[in-house]
Formats: C-alpha cells, structure tokens, sequence
C-alpha cells in the first residue's frame, strides 16, 4: 500500500477514533450561537472604517451558498438600520462574548486532536478565544480593504484585456490570507507548543475544502433538494446549519491532518540512525 494511501486510512481511523463527527455537531452549536452576534461585532468593527454594506454583501454570495448569503444579507440590512439608530453598540458586549464562547469551542476541539490537555488557565483562554475573534475578524476587514484597494488599482493601471485575470488573482490573494489566518488560528489554539510550519498543510486543505465544498454545497442544495419548499421562511436557517455542520467537519478534520502530520514526523525522527553514537 503506497504511504498516501496509508496515510488517508490513517486519518480516517484517528477521525473515527476522535469522533469528530460527534465534536464536530458540538461545534456546530457553539458557532451558530456565535455566528451572528459574530457579525454584529464585525458591523460595529466596520464602522470605524469606510465600507459601507454593500461592501461585504457582494463578495457573500460568492462565498456563502445561495439561501445563506440571502439570510446573510437581510441580516445586515437590518443591522445597517439598527446602526443607524444608535442601538448596535449596546449589544456589541454580548456580541463579542458569545463569539468569543464560539471560539473557545474551536480551541477544546483543536486540543482535543493532538490528545493535548489544556492546562491554559481560563483568563488565558478567554484573551486567546478574543484574539482568535479579533484576528478573523481583522483578516476580513483586510479582505475587503484589498478588494477594494485592489479593484480600484486594477482598474487605474491594468489593460482591459486583462479583466478576465483580475478575479482568479483576487481569489488567489483571499485563499493565501485565509490559509494563513487559519494557520495563526491553530497555533493559537494550541496549549502544545507547534511549529507555525507544521500547522500550514492541514489549514491550506481546510481553507481549499471550504472554498470547494461550500460551492458543492451550495450547487447541491439549490439544483437537487427542496428545502425551500419545504421548510418556507426557514429554509435559510435550516441550510446555515448543515453549512456550519460541513464547515465544522473540515475545520477539525484539517488539524486532525496536523496532528497525523507531527506525530508521522516525530516516529520517523526517532527511527532514524544516529550516526554520532554509533562506533566504528
């Protein structure tokens, strides 16, 4: 058996072994509690900046699928109106400390993997789930800072017969600061001390998983199920879940790949011959 093929049968014993299907539904609850509080604090971040809504809803619906995006984009356009009033700040605590629960869930998960107890102490995991919120949070705003900043040197500079490059290079430039950011998410994450380089493989297949699944995801869900016609009003929430089910799968299958990874590694640094010990 090729070592490739060992490899994915490992990992799919560690999967089923670490029931990560079963961490992966805890997950999901906690991310769908934080997920749209997560938003109202994203709203508040952006206001202090220039983007308007229109900013964000545009990229949503290449990213999210279909009914999701909608449900997203109502929910912004009613967040834009509550702004306005005056009302989204004083929400914003509780926004920030449901989202900051939601992260925490993903550094139990990310322990759990690596068969790590964390001994962190809970102030120290609480600023950890706050800069983990904050950094993904920063990594969007940057995102759409580049999109933007992007477009508009495209345009200044760039020959109209080479539009059609402008939109596989921005997806490239998104993908490599989402590889990274979540690379940074796992290293945080982490109460066992990893190298950042160790931690890149699994979070480059987590990144490129989400970015190919959501869009099979959304594809199936929209041509071959009748969830809206079913569920009606509810259709969106009902798709936000299994969306946030699918892409809590990943996110622990990608640092289960890392651990796999650094334990592979490791047995084979200790099979190796030291030459200096040997007499000849």
């Amino acid at each position: 058996m090729s070592k490739p093929a060992i490899f994915v049968l490992s990992l799919i014993i560690k999967c089923q072994t670490g029931q990560v299907l079963e961490r992966a539904a805890s997950l999901t609850y906690r991310v769908l509690l934080a997920f749209f509080p997560f938003l109202i604090f994203l709203m508040s971040l952006l206001g202090f900046t220039s983007f308007d809504t229109s900013a964000i809803l545009a990229p949503i619906y290449y990213v999210l699928p279909a009914d999701v995006a909608i449900l997203v984009a109502d929910f912004l356009h009613g967040l834009e109106e509550t702004r306005s009033r005056g009302l989204l700040s004083a929400g914003l605590f509780f926004s920030v400390y449901n989202s900051a629960n939601g992260f925490r869930a993903i550094i139990r998960s990310a322990n759990a993997a690596f068969d790590t107890r964390d001994e962190r102490g809970i102030v120290k995991q609480v600023a950890l789930s706050l800069a983990m919120m904050l950094l993904f949070a920063l990594v969007i705003v940057v995102m759409l800072t580049l999109l933007v900043l992007g477009r508009y040197i495209w345009d200044l500079f760039v020959h109209d017969d080479l539009e059609a490059l402008f939109m596989p290079l921005s997806t490239a430039g998104a993908l490599a600061v989402m590889i990274f950011a979540t690379t940074l998410m796992y290293k945080l994450a982490l109460a066992k001390k990893i190298r950042l380089r160790q931690l890149l493989p699994g979070a480059a297949v987590t990144v490129l998983a989400w970015a190919v699944s959501s869009g099979v995801f959304g594809f199936a869900i929209t041509n071959f199920t009748q969830y809206p016609a079913i569920y009606g009003s509810i259709a969106g929430v009902f798709i936000l879940i299994l969306w946030l089910n699918l892409i809590s799968v990943i996110l622990l299958v990608g640092n289960e790949i890392n651990a796999l990874l650094v334990e592979y590694n490791f047995l084979q640094h200790r099979r190796k011959p030291n030459i200096h010990s040997q007499h000849f």
